[in-house]
């Protein structure tokens, strides 16, 4: 069975396209430079560090993201004034949410008003990496932050057990019977908590998605090298980047299936 970790980053990457922020709430910004491994993106340094400007444009447009693991979630209302549902701790007077996963490592996901903000000028920005690493001043396992999505608020929920279930009661005073668990004007709070991994109510300014872009290669390894265990960029090194395989380097976004080791250049 997958772990929460690869269970939430491979979901949310089917899902959107980008790459999952983990742990959810970890604030990301453009421009960061980290490693990736196991799913997971690690914080390094950034290109302020090395001196490398970059240009960010905004999108105009802001959308609310959601995402549930197929059948395995229910959210149940409670508006205020109407008897609380069976084993609930609501009171006949609150007003909330009720949320039931029926599976371990179930995922919901809510991200209102979501914003992409981006490098625009990654060309240039690649160039000088390229520089840096023939220097011998960068890992080759490097990536950067090129595209995140901001949200406005967010509510992020992930199941350990098959019959996690979170309450949620409002406490803003609004008269609503259309309940947004992501909205941050309901000041939510949790009455009632069971089997939950990872629990983010309505957050103000989480970045729970991301781009990245890093070095990548064109040159082909024959058989034997790969049943050797062997990867194209073993073959290079900062000389052999000037040098042989000079026109072979070049900076572009990282899938998934190019999963960089934390190990040194």
């Amino acid at each position: 069975m997958k772990g929460p970790q690869e269970q939430y980053t491979n979901e949310l990457s089917r899902k959107f396209g980008y790459k999952a922020t983990w742990l959810p709430g970890m604030p990301l910004r453009l421009g960061d430079i980290g490693i990736l491994n196991n799913y997971v993106y690690t914080p390094v340094t950034t290109l302020e560090f090395f001196q490398i400007p970059f240009e960010v444009r905004e999108d105009d447009t802001k959308d609310d993201l959601e995402y549930s693991s197929n059948g395995q979630i229910t959210i149940t209302s409670k508006i205020s004034g109407t008897v609380s549902p069976a084993g609930s701790t609501f009171t006949n007077s609150d007003a909330g949410l009720i949320v039931e996963f029926s599976s371990q490592n179930s995922i919901f996901f809510k991200a209102n008003q979501a914003q992409v903000i981006l490098i625009n000028n990654t060309n240039k920005i690649g160039e000088e990496i390229i520089k840096l690493y023939e220097e011998g001043k960068w890992n080759k396992h490097w990536v950067v932050i090129t595209q995140l999505v901001k949200a406005e608020s967010a509510t992020i929920l992930l199941s350990n057990s098959s019959n996690a279930k979170i309450e949620l009661k409002a406490n803003a005073n609004i008269n609503s019977s259309n309940l947004d668990i992501a909205d941050a004007q309901f000041n939510f709070s949790s009455s009632f908590l069971k089997g939950l991994e990872t629990k983010i109510i309505a957050q103000r300014g989480l970045t729970p998605l991301f781009k990245v872009k890093g070095l990548r290669n064109r040159i082909f390894l024959p058989p034997s090298f790969i049943d050797r265990g062997m990867r194209a960029f073993d073959l290079v090194t900062p000389e052999t980047a000037r040098s042989k395989y000079k026109d072979e380097i070049y900076f572009d976004f990282i899938n998934e299936d190019l999963r960089f080791k934390p190990e040194n250049v």
